[in-house]
């Protein structure tokens, strides 16, 4: 229920704006890097997906994160509150429900084929064979790294343009 809030606040903030810190956007890029993290432990050490698939993960992780900084200057917008000198971001929208969609997905196949995340029984609402329940778990485990990297790479420009910003090398206007 936590993580539903917490996507949910996040998801208006990008359309409507927020105040935005480094810590806020480390602290933000933790938590979702924590969630995403807990998905694919699953994958390995409950699932059975073999560790070797880790490198093809980090490949394809980093390869969306790049991608996302990129092209993310585009997405995103920021201004100053005139009265406290506050700086606000916004933009981003479709990278946040890609990560919820890849995210929820994953949560959705967990409890199809495995019982749930961590689950010991390995009895999910869909009964299949163990090779099925892998092949599945790893296709939604790259759409989630797809996602994570889209995401972990739009806070990666908001957080360095928050520091051009607070350093005097990048103007924005004041609302």
């Amino acid at each position: 229920m936590i993580i539903i809030i917490v996507i949910v606040t996040r998801i208006k903030w990008t359309k409507h704006g927020r105040k935005v810190t480094k810590r806020i956007i480390v602290a933000d890029s933790i938590f979702f890097s924590a969630l995403a993290t807990i998905f694919i432990f699953d994958s390995f050490y409950n699932i059975g997906v073999q560790i070797l698939y880790l490198i093809p993960y980090l490949i394809l992780f980093l390869a969306c994160e790049h991608i996302s900084y990129m092209h993310s200057n585009r997405l995103i917008s920021f201004w100053k509150d005139p009265n406290s000198g506050s700086i606000y971001v916004k933009g981003g929208t479709r990278i946040h429900y890609a990560y919820i969609i890849g995210t929820a997905s994953r949560l959705i196949i967990s409890v199809l084929f495995i019982g749930g995340l961590f689950a010991s029984s390995r009895e999910g609402i869909i009964h299949v064979d163990n090779s099925a329940s892998v092949l599945a778990t790893m296709a939604f485990d790259l759409l989630l790294m797809i996602c994570f990297g889209l995401l972990i790479g739009i806070n990666r420009r908001v957080l360095i343009r928050y520091n051009l910003i607070k350093e005097g090398k990048e103007e924005i206007s004041e609302r």
